[in-house]
C-alpha cells in the first residue's frame, strides 16, 4: 500500500477538528440554554415575591414626582389652577414634546438621505416577533431530537420560546436565537482550504459562545443564582424589607407633597379673593 498523500491526511486532520468543534459548540449552547432557563426559573421567583412591591414603588414615585412637578408649576401662577388645568397643560407639554422630537427625527432622515447616508431602523422593524419565534422554532423544535436527552433540552427552549412569544420579549427570543443560530447545517466542505476556514469559523464561534456563557453567569442573577437556595432565600428576605421601607418612604413623601398643594392652593385663592 502506497501512504497516504500529504492533503489527503491534512482532510482527515481537519475533518476531525471540524466533528471536535461541533460538538464543543453544541456542548456550550446547551450550557448556555441550561443557564437562561435556570435564570429565568430565578427571575420567575423573584418576581413571585417581590414583583407586586416593585410595581408599587414605581408607581408611587411617578405619582410623587407627577405632584411635585405640579407643586412647580403652582409656584409660578398668580391663580390656582385645578387638577383639570394641570392635566391639559402635561397633555400639551408632552404632545409639544413628540412633536419636537418627530421633527428632529425627520430632519435627520433627511439629511441622511441627501448625503446618502445609510438610516438606522430599529432591530423591531426589521424582524418581528413571529419571524424571530418562527426561526428559533425550526432549529429547537423537539422533532428535531437525536435522542431523549435532546428532546427534553428542546422542549426546555420550546417552552422558553413560548413564553417569550407571549410576553412579547422580542430580547429573551433574539438572545435564544443567537445562541441556537447553527452554522454546521448543510454539506460540509471538502476542499482544504475550505475546511481551514470552516475551522478557523468555528473557533471564533466557539470562542463567542464561551463569553456569552461567562457574562451570563457574571450577571447579577447568574451571581445571586451560584450563591444557592440560603443565599437567595436572604436576598428575598432583604429586598423585601427594603422595598417595603421604601414603600413606606414614598407614602409620606406623597403625604406632604399633597399637603402642600393643598396649602399652595389656599394661599393662592387667599391672594385671588383680596
Amino acid at each position: 500500500m502506497l501512504p497516504a498523500r500529504i492533503d489527503e491526511l491534512e482532510r482527515v486532520q481537519l475533518e476531525l477538528e471540524i466533528l471536535r468543534s461541533i460538538r464543543t459548540s453544541t456542548q456550550v449552547r446547551q450550557l448556555l440554554a441550561e443557564e437562561e432557563t435556570e435564570q429565568q426559573g430565578l427571575r420567575r421567583t423573584i418576581d413571585e415575591r417581590l414583583g407586586s412591591l416593585r410595581r408599587e414603588a414605581e408607581r408611587l414615585k411617578a405619582e410623587c414626582e407627577r405632584m411635585e412637578a405640579r407643586l412647580e408649576r403652582l409656584s409660578f401662577v398668580s391663580r390656582s389652577l385645578s387638577d383639570d388645568e394641570l392635566d391639559r397643560e402635561e397633555e400639551k407639554s408632552r404632545a409639544d414634546e413628540a412633536a419636537w422630537w418627530a421633527e428632529w427625527r425627520h430632519r435627520r432622515s433627511s439629511r441622511q438621505d441627501r448625503h446618502g447616508e445609510v438610516v438606522n431602523r430599529s432591530s423591531d422593524d426589521d424582524i418581528t416577533l413571529r419571524q424571530l419565534y418562527k426561526a428559533l422554532a425550526r432549529l429547537v423544535h423537539p422533532d428535531l431530537a437525536e435522542d431523549s436527552r435532546d428532546r427534553a433540552q428542546r422542549e426546555t427552549l420550546m417552552r422558553m420560546a413560548n413564553e417569550a412569544r407571549d410576553a412579547g420579549d422580542v430580547e429573551q427570543l433574539r438572545r435564544l436565537l443567537a445562541i441556537w443560530a447553527r452554522a454546521d447545517d448543510g454539506p460540509r466542505p471538502r476542499e482544504v482550504e475550505a475546511m481551514r476556514a470552516r475551522v478557523a469559523q468555528l473557533r471564533v464561534e466557539i470562542g463567542e459562545l464561551r463569553r456569552q456563557l461567562a457574562q451570563s453567569r457574571m450577571s447579577s442573577i447568574g451571581m445571586l443564582l451560584r450563591r444557592g437556595e440560603a443565599e437567595i432565600r436572604q436576598y428575598l428576605r432583604t429586598e423585601e424589607v427594603r422595598l417595603r421601607r421604601e414603600l413606606a418612604t414614598l407614602r409620606l413623601r406623597r403625604r406632604r407633597v399633597l399637603r402642600q398643594l393643598e396649602e399652595r392652593r389656599q394661599s393662592l385663592n387667599v391672594r385671588g379673593g383680596e
